[in-house]
C-alpha cells in the first residue's frame, strides 16, 4: 500500500480529446480552490482556530488534492495524517459541541480523494486504505468518546461506498480496454492470415502458369521434328533429346 499500483500517468491519459485529458487537472484545481477557503472559514468561525493555524491546517488538508490526477496514493499519505492532526486541534470546538473528529469539508474532500484512489489503485490497496481510514477514526473516537459525534463512522461508511463504486468503474474500464485490445489483436491476426492466404494463392497460380508454359514448350520441342520440315540431322537429334538432357548440354 505504500507504493502506487500504476505509474504516475494522469487519469484519462489515453482519452482521445485534449479536454478529456485535461479534465482531471481542472477538477483537482477546482477542489483545492473550493475546499481551501471553505476549510479556513470553518476552522476560524466554527472552531475558533487562529487565522495562521487555520491556514496551515487547511493547506495540509486540501493542497495535496492537486495530486489526485496522477498521484492520489501519495496525496492520501499526506491528507489522512493532516486530517487526524487537524481533528486534534479542533477538538470539541469553542463550545464543546462542534462536529468531530472530521469537519464537513474534511469529509467531502476525503470522499473525492477516495474516488481518485478507486479509479487507479488495485482492490488490495483500496482495502488497506479503507482499513487505515476506519482505524484512525475509531481510535480518535475511543480516545475522546465524549467529543465524538459519529462522523468517524459516517466517514467509514461513505468511504466504503465510494471505493466500491469507483473500483467497479475502474474494473469495468479495464475490462473494456482489454476487450478492445483483444479485438485489435484478432483483427491484426485476421489481416495477417488473409495476406498469407493471398500470397499462397498467387504463388500457386504462378506455379500453375509456369508449369503450363513449360509443358507447352516441352510438347512443342518434342513435336518440332514432325512439324517443321528441312531440319538438319543435328537439329532433329537435339529436339529428340529429353529436356533434362538438353539442359545438361
Amino acid at each position: 500500500m505504500s507504493h502506487p499500483s500504476h505509474p504516475p500517468t494522469p487519469l484519462f491519459a489515453d482519452a482521445p480529446q485534449r479536454w478529456q485529458r485535461l479534465l482531471p487537472y481542472a477538477v483537482a484545481l477546482a477542489l483545492v480552490a473550493t475546499f481551501l477557503p471553505v476549510t479556513i472559514t470553518v476552522l476560524t468561525n466554527d472552531y475558533a482556530v487562529s487565522g495562521g493555524l487555520a491556514g496551515a491546517i487547511a493547506a495540509a488538508q486540501t493542497v495535496p488534492l492537486l495530486m489526485v490526477a496522477h498521484r492520489p496514493l501519495q496525496a492520501w499519505w499526506i491528507i489522512l495524517p493532516a486530517d487526524v492532526v487537524g481533528g486534534l486541534f479542533v477538538l470539541g470546538g469553542p463550545d464543546g459541541n462542534g462536529i468531530w473528529p472530521w469537519t464537513p469539508p474534511v469529509i467531502v474532500a476525503y470522499l473525492f480523494l477516495m474516488l481518485a484512489l478507486a479509479l487507479r489503485e488495485t482492490r488490495r490497496t483500496l482495502i488497506g486504505v479503507w482499513i487505515v481510514t476506519g482505524a484512525a477514526g475509531l481510535v480518535l473516537g475511543r480516545l475522546f468518546p465524549e467529543e465524538s459525534d459519529g462522523t468517524n463512522v459516517l466517514l467509514i461508511v461513505l468511504s466504503a461506498v465510494v471505493l466500491v463504486i469507483g473500483g467497479a468503474l475502474r474494473e469495468r474500464g479495464d475490462a473494456q480496454r482489454r476487450l478492445v485490445e483483444q479485438e485489435t489483436i484478432s483483427e491484426a491476426e485476421r489481416s495477417r492470415r488473409t495476406l498469407l492466404e493471398e500470397r499462397t494463392r498467387i504463388a500457386r497460380e504462378l506455379h500453375d502458369v509456369v508449369a503450363h508454359h513449360m509443358s507447352v514448350i516441352t510438347v512443342q520441342a518434342d513435336s518440332a521434328p514432325y512439324r517443321v520440315g528441312g531440319l538438319s540431322s543435328e537439329a532433329r537429334e537435339e529436339f529428340g533429346r529429353s529436356p533434362r538432357a538438353r539442359g545438361s548440354r
